[in-house]
Formats: C-alpha cells, structure tokens, sequence
C-alpha cells in the first residue's frame, strides 16, 4: 500500500513500561484535523499552536519521563482545542521510530492521539482522506486511530472495531452476539486462554480510544447517520446503500493490504532481515536508504541460522519452511524470499531498497503466496547487463506490488516466471538497459495506472506462454523507440491505456486486443504534452 502517516511498530511492552523522551522544539504534531507547532519552554511547560491559533498547553509532571499535563494556555481558554480537560495527564510514547502523545482520560483511556509527523498541513489532509478510503480493519490493526476518523462510525460500529482488534489475536468472547458475529468471520480462531493473548502498543492504544469514543455523546463527536436521505449526498455518494464505508464491518472488513500477523519497523539491514517471515507487515522507516548487500555478503549471518540459508541457487532448496536466502550471482549475491506467505514490505516516506550487484535482484519472491511490495523506491547502485532485474518472481501466487518506484541499472523491471495473480498498481518502471519486463508462462497478471520510461535497449515488453496479461490505464513514453514495444506470442489485452511509441516498433500488436477505453497511439516518444502524473511512492 502508500506512505502510512502514522508509524507501525510491534511493541509487546505494556504503555506504561514504553521509553519516553522530550518533546522537540518546533516539532508537528498532527490531531486528524490540525496541524500543531510545539514550542519547548523552561520549566516542562509545551506550547502547541495550530494554524488557527488553537492552543494546547501541557506542563511536565514530576520527574517520570513522558508524563505531562493539560493545563490552561496563555489564551486562557475555557476548555482545551482537544478532547480533553484541564488536570488530564498527556503521555509522550515514543519508541523505535514511533512517536506520539496521549491524552487520557482519568481512567486511562485514551481520548486524543497527536502524532508527530515531517508533513505539512496539506499532506497530513491527504493522508487523512487516504485513510478513510482504505478497509477498516486495515486501520484499526495498522494506525494510530484519531478522534476525526472515528467520527465517521456510529456506536455500534465503534464497539464492533473494539473488539474486532481482539478477534484478530483469538480473543474468546462471553457476550453472544460478538460470539455469533466473529464467528461467521473465517480468520475467527478462539483461544483456550486469553490471558496468552498480547496486543502491541498499536493495538493497545486504538483499544483505549475506540473506548473512549463510545461514551461521547454523538453531537459531540460529529458523528451523522451516513444512510438518513437528508445527510448530504456528496457524503453519501461515498458509502454504498447500506450507509457502509468501504471496507466496512459488513464483510470481513479486510482490503488487499491487510493479513493476519505482527508489524515490524525497521531503520537498517539487519533489522529488516530479522523482520522477514511469514504473517507479518514489515514497515521500513522514513528516510531509511537499506542497501542489502551490506548484509548479503556476510556469510555468518545466514550459515547456521534458522530460517536462513546461504546457497548458489535459492530455487533448488527442497524445504517447504519460509526462508530468508543470500544467493549467490555473477558479480554478488542477492536476497531471495522463499516460500513466504503473507509477507508484506513497506516503505515511510522517502525510503527505499537498493543493491551494488549488477546481475542481481534486489527483491526475488521464489514459490511466495499472499506477498506485497507498498511504497518504495527500489533499484540498483550499477548498471548491468546479461541478467538480474529490480524485482523477480518465480512460482507461487498473489503477489502484488503498489505505489513503488522500479527503476533500473537492472536488466529488467520486472522478471516473472511462471506466476499467477501478479499486479504492479500506481508505480513507474524506468530506466532499465535491457527492457521494462520479461514474463514467462504466467497468468493473470495486470498492470494498472503504470508508468513505464526511459527503458531500453532490446524488446521492451517480452513474454512467453502467458495467459491474462493486462494493461490498464499505462503510459509507455520515453522509451527507446527502435526497440519494439511489445514481443509476445499470445494475446494481451490495452484498457485506456497512453503508447508514445514508433507505429513500425511496436512489435506483436496482431496479439493485441482492446478493450474497454479506447487505447491512443501516438508516434512520438517524446511527445511534448507528456505530463507527469504523481505515480509510485510518497
């Protein structure tokens, strides 16, 4: 999936054993609807002022780190801007990448959530409407929940995603009608105990808060009826009839980004090698530049190591077990992925994965189901030639790659070998020296809102064998043009879809069918109404 405004980490320590530190001065903090400046004063007195002069005032209590107060601001309010009152405690949590503060109510439920964040008011707006646009339970398990997303939800919603966030851990439930609705869930799986059961802090806080918003009253929160005819229809046009958001409770309430398993942030290449396995979302921090083979190279951490192996050749491993692998290539070695199931690899904002070799992937999936790539910028330091590409698929299903930035020095972007279920959304391909993919007896593979430029030298587009290859809404421009386009020997099909390409280099259009939108050819690669359109990572 996309940049994650809020950073996800697993934490198995209780909030009250969670490290905390000082606030920064002139440090953002983002509510889910404003944007606040701190400004650090002597004596543990915090100033947090958004653009519309709200203010919050928070006093450092006793000598406990993190621990804070609310107390009155120099505009001598009646109440704080936040949901809170004068006396409430304000914890600062932070902790491997995670930084944030929470306002509790007297029983230690949270009420408020500010995180701290490198964005500009613009883009905290933007990554708010993104949220409302993706599967509840993506959310609740994934991000810190605030007051301006939760009022969206009615209170029968509200105590459905509470509990949901149980459910996902097996929790065994007494009341009946939670015992009936989750168990018509089939991720649903009770526990014998539910004290083996252990939320991270994620989980932890979002419990709390859903918890809290239950008790407010609705006019206090926001909250309409989102199915009543006279709510505004801009509104309802984003709900389907019953009045539910995408994503919603109905159903599973799951999206194509959300699997069972624990969240992982990472800041370098050990921790994300520690991070790979099956069942789990692994989240590379912000800013965060892994180049693998700072760690591929080094023999003792893969000889003897559980769930790893060093080898000459990753495919002809016989194990079944989910294996993080350092193989070795012409020039190097490269990481391959081998039989992972529902793994996924994200990346923070500006964050990416890169390798010096230039025969190898950077990412290889070998016999993988369920696996995703969000987010990410990923390439090589050299150009190559002969072999290796940016991202390599052999065997296995359901891959998916969204929102992420291939771009060459690799021969290929994209190199799949008999797999099924692969897509490639909102992403660029580009700069690539032998072409953009190579696709060998695959099926269902498609490509949505893609850029594809700037690739040479041979056949752009080469495949063989492959069954239920789509391209919808791609751009192919740039690229160099006395190389055919397209060399295929079945059909594919054109949805709507941009060609800047020579008319006589196009290649296998006789294999070509259209459908849907009409797809435009236009002969010049570098056509100058070419525009760039906000593809791959944020």
């Amino acid at each position: 999936m996309r940049k994650i405004l809020f950073v996800i980490v697993l934490c198995l320590c209780a909030l009250c054993a969670v490290q905390a530190q000082d606030i920064p001065n002139g440090s953002k903090w983002w509510s889910g609807t404003d944007l606040y400046t701190a400004t650090v004063r002597v004596g543990g007195v915090v100033y947090f002022q958004d653009s519309d002069d709200h203010e919050l005032t928070i006093e450092k209590v006793g000598d406990k780190p993190g621990a804070y107060k609310i107390i009155p601001s120099r505009q001598a309010e009646d109440k704080p801007p936040l949901r809170g009152e004068f006396g409430w405690r304000v914890q600062h949590i932070r902790q491997e990448g995670m930084n944030f503060l929470v306002v509790r109510r007297p029983n230690g439920d949270a009420s408020e959530i500010l995180v701290l964040t490198p964005d500009n008011l613009k883009d905290c707006r933007g990554q708010e409407e993104w949220a409302e646009k993706q599967p509840v339970s993506d959310i609740i398990t994934g991000r810190l929940l605030n007051t301006t997303y939760l009022s969206r939800f009615s209170k029968d919603e509200l105590r459905l995603m509470r509990n949901e966030i149980l459910a996902r851990h097996g929790w065994k439930f007494q009341s009946k009608d939670l015992q009936e609705y989750f168990g018509k869930q089939s991720w649903y799986s009770p526990v014998a105990d539910n004290k083996t059961i252990k939320l991270n802090i994620i989980e932890q806080t979002n419990v709390q808060m859903l918890k809290s918003e239950e008790i407010v009253p609705d006019s206090e929160r926001g909250y309409m009826d989102m199915s009543d005819p006279v709510y505004n229809k801009d509104l309802r046009d984003l709900v389907d009839g019953k009045g539910r958001f995408p994503g919603g409770l109905d159903d599973d309430g799951r999206g194509p980004d959300e699997v069972d398993g624990n969240f992982y942030s990472v800041t370098n290449e050990t921790e994300f090698l520690a991070a790979l396995g099956n069942n789990r979302t692994v989240v590379i921090a912000a800013g965060a530049h892994l180049n693998l083979s700072r760690v591929l190279e080094r023999e003792e951490m893969f000889v003897g190591e559980r769930g790893r192996r060093w080898t000459s050749d990753a495919s002809a491993i016989a194990s079944k077990d989910p294996l993080v692998v350092s193989e070795s290539e012409t020039d190097g070695r490269q990481l391959a992925l081998v039989n992972m199931k529902n793994l996924i690899i994200k990346g923070e904002q500006n964050s990416s994965i890169e390798v010096d070799p230039r025969y190898s992937y950077c990412l290889y999936f070998i016999n993988c189901e369920n696996c995703e790539v969000h987010n990410l910028t990923i390439g090589h330091t050299e150009g190559g030639t002969c072999s290796g590409g940016v991202i390599g698929v052999r065997g296995g299903r359901m891959t998916l790659v969204k929102d992420c930035d291939l771009y060459g020095c690799g021969t290929f972007g994209l190199d799949l070998i008999e797999t099924s279920d692969f897509a490639l959304i909102n992403s660029n391909i580009h700069d690539c020296t032998y072409g953009i993919m190579e696709l060998r007896s695959c099926v269902s593979v498609k490509f949505t809102k893609c850029d594809f430029f700037s690739n040479r030298e041979y056949a752009l587009i080469e495949g063989w064998g492959n069954e239920g290859l789509v391209f919808d809404d791609c751009r192919f421009f740039a690229n160099w043009g006395d190389a055919p386009l397209f060399r295929l020997d079945n059909t594919f099909y054109l949805m709507g879809c941009q060609v800047y390409h020579p008319s006589e280099n196009l290649g296998s259009m006789n294999m070509c069918e259209q459908i849907g939108k009409k797809t435009v050819f236009i002969d010049n690669p570098l056509d100058p109404n070419i525009q760039g359109r906000g593809l791959g990572p944020k």
